[in-house]
């Protein structure tokens, strides 16, 4: 019973898309829950989530009105409750003529996953993901509440996403003449090593998310942004962009300022007009506790067995005098 209901859940999030380019109608994998933070509007709301779609703001709204009365107080449009999880209304594109064929791009691949992980193409045509297979041009990489995938890309970068995320590959190209890397992190958490895209001062590398771009120097860096849920270990924390640099420097930038992040500093932006400021993020908001523990004891190790070292060194000095 319970999987059968985790599977009406899947079906009504995604759709049942047809194996076919040429469907009658196919559902887009917009982000369908939100919790809704304090301060937040449905003005706001709307227009964060859908920036593309100006001329349907007013019926969006009323969706999410219609489709969330226990949201409002008093049932006022303009008063929202904190902490209540919206249902997003389900965006449906009809095709009245076949598509025209779409030729995909592999772009990297799945080397790890464990739980729900879906990938929707150009073609809006959904799939499940498992190690091995390819990820595309274009893709819209979604994954569940245990959700966790692990993909390598053609110019050997490897992106950890996890758990309740949205990523877009909208650009990935390594040739003679265009090295170039655009991904798009909608909602969730991101691990990223990168590749040689992001090494030559010619490359175009960018991160993008809803409230700030991210520019890189040859580095690793982990971030999440509008995750107000904790999930795969991670602590409930306010909306926003929160970031921390493991290795090199990275560049947070915004039309309301820009911020340069090295090694061991954390940033975070609350709002999309809010400038980047480095500030202390507090454990648990950006790696697993779990994760984050045993990392500490791998370098509690490291630093016991480097005084070690040096103690033994001293000895040897000693006897040689």
């Amino acid at each position: 019973m319970k999987n059968l209901f985790k599977l009406l859940i899947f079906l009504f999030i995604f759709g049942l898309n047809p194996s076919v380019a040429f469907a009658t109608e196919a559902y887009n994998a917009d982000i369908r829950y939100l919790h809704v933070q304090k301060g937040q509007t449905l003005h706001n709301i709307v227009s964060r989530l859908y920036p593309e779609r100006v001329k349907e703001w007013p019926k969006l709204k009323q969706d999410i009105v219609r489709l969330n009365p226990h949201a409002f107080i008093n049932n006022d449009p303009t008063r929202m409750k904190a902490g209540v999880r919206l249902t997003l209304p389900k965006r449906v594109v009809v095709r009245s003529t076949p598509a025209q064929p779409v030729k995909l791009k592999k772009v990297g691949a799945v080397v790890e996953k464990e739980g729900s992980v879906v990938a929707v193409d150009q073609r809006k045509i959904s799939r499940k993901l498992a190690k091995g297979d390819p990820v595309f041009l274009g893709d819209k990489v979604i994954t569940g509440e245990k959700g966790y995938v692990r993909l390598k890309m053609i110019d050997e970068a490897v992106l950890d996403l996890r758990c309740f995320s949205i990523m877009v590959i909208e650009q990935y190209a390594l040739t003679d003449t265009s090295r170039r890397s655009i991904l798009n992190l909608l909602q969730g958490s991101l691990k990223k090593v990168t590749g040689k895209i992001g090494k030559m001062t010619e490359d175009i590398y960018e991160l993008k998310t809803p409230l700030a771009s991210i520019g890189v120097r040859g580095t690793e860096y982990a971030l999440r942004v509008f995750q107000s849920k904790g999930c795969g270990g991670t602590l409930d924390a306010d909306d926003g962009l929160y970031l921390e640099v493991i290795k090199g420097l990275v560049d947070v930038h915004n039309e309301a300022g820009k911020e340069v992040v090295a090694k061991g500093e954390t940033a975070y932006v609350p709002l999309p007009k809010a400038e980047p400021k480095k500030v202390k993020i507090k454990p648990g908001v950006i790696k697993p506790v779990e994760k984050m523990e045993i990392e500490e004891a791998d370098q509690s190790e490291e630093d016991s067995s480097s005084i070690w070292w040096w103690l033994l060194g001293i000895v040897a000095i000693a006897l040689l005098i």
